[in-house]
């Protein structure tokens, strides 16, 4: 069993209510109160993550269960989409309320983080989770958790497949998807095409989770950024004596259930953004930077720098095109999720 003072639904419903009523003052302390959760089953059942491999997709990379369980410490990152996911669960049970709603995590992990320590709040009548990931080591690990914690009844399958080309059963309704398989700037991992596969197979007025992301283009002196650094807990900020100065020049394009119609002109989403002339004086400013904006659900959210996954992502510098009258940058999920400039 997990070693605690209570039952482990008891200890598990406690953290969720913490992570729940937490602020940006104990965000950390409440989501390592989860990692430490689930650290003691791994060692209770001498479970080993580091034998799990990455995976290699066609549009993206799946975690290894060691990666994807370190993703829990990006703490404000996991309270924010565990606060978002509670308050789309509750929409979601109040907009189909003569319904048993069923829910997708695609991507859940060795601890499926976003759903777990939520299920207690509620009824087994209300809700019937999918979980799917395409490790089968870390299926395995949340299999046995649930096993341990006794929410059989709340889990209708435990599938793996790959998200990216998964088929929900359509004879029933998805009422609601949660996926957060993102590395900054929607690099390397799959989480546009998984949603590009997904979004369209909700019932009409369905739920995804994240609800928005927003990626802009900017510049900045990339080095003065600040950033967050998921092992010390803090941001870091490379030269404090002068303030980072940026520029946002534009947006590039959202992922959200409403765009995945944008996104989906072909099975390999593709972007180029339109010709960029550069700027004047600018040495203050001169790396090319991607930013990105996360909309969990409703009113919480994701700025720069709050997470891992949100960290400005430089792509080049403009001190290396000069020569050059203008750029554009391209964005293609093709094998590894990433940025390119092109220049004439």
């Amino acid at each position: 069993m997990i070693e605690t003072t209570k039952h482990p639904v008891e200890e598990l419903h406690r953290i969720g209510q913490f992570l729940l009523d937490s602020n940006e003052s104990n965000e950390i302390a409440s989501v390592l109160e989860l990692h430490n959760f689930y650290d003691q089953f791994l060692y209770n059942h001498h479970y080993d993550k580091s034998d799990s491999k990455d995976i290699f997709l066609e549009h993206g990379v799946a975690l290894s269960t060691d990666n994807a369980a370190d993703c829990l410490k990006d703490y404000k990152r996991t309270a924010r989409f565990i606060k978002g996911v509670h308050n789309a669960i509750t929409y979601t049970l109040s907009k189909f309320s003569k319904t048993k709603i069923n829910i997708l995590y695609a991507g859940c992990g060795p601890y499926a983080p976003l759903i777990l320590p939520l299920l207690s709040f509620f009824k087994t009548e209300q809700i019937s989770v999918t979980l799917l990931d395409v490790n089968k080591d870390s299926l395995n690990i949340v299999g046995a958790i649930i096993s341990e914690l006794d929410y059989q009844n709340y889990i209708s399958e435990i599938i793996t497949a790959d998200a990216t080309k998964y088929k929900y059963p359509k004879d029933k309704p998805l009422h609601l998807i949660i996926t957060e398989t993102m590395f900054h700037a929607l690099t390397k991992e799959p989480q546009v095409a998984i949603t590009n596969n997904l979004a369209p197979q909700l019932i009409k007025g369905g739920v995804l989770v994240p609800e928005e992301i927003k990626v802009s283009l900017g510049y900045s002196f990339f080095s003065k950024e600040p950033y967050l650094n998921q092992y010390s807990d803090e941001y870091y900020i490379s030269n404090t004596e002068k303030e980072t100065k940026r520029r946002i020049i534009q947006p590039l394009f959202n992922i959200s259930k409403k765009d995945h119609k944008d996104i989906s002109k072909n099975q390999s989403f593709y972007f180029e953004s339109p010709w960029q002339s550069i700027p004047e004086n600018y040495e203050e400013t001169p790396d090319i930077c991607i930013y990105t904006q996360i909309k969990v659900f409703d009113r919480t959210t994701l700025e720069n720098e709050d997470s891992l996954i949100t960290n400005p992502y430089c792509i080049g510098s403009l001190h290396n095109i000069t020569e050059r009258s203008k750029f554009k940058i391209k964005y293609n999920i093709k094998n590894i999720p990433k940025w390119e400039i092109s220049t004439i």
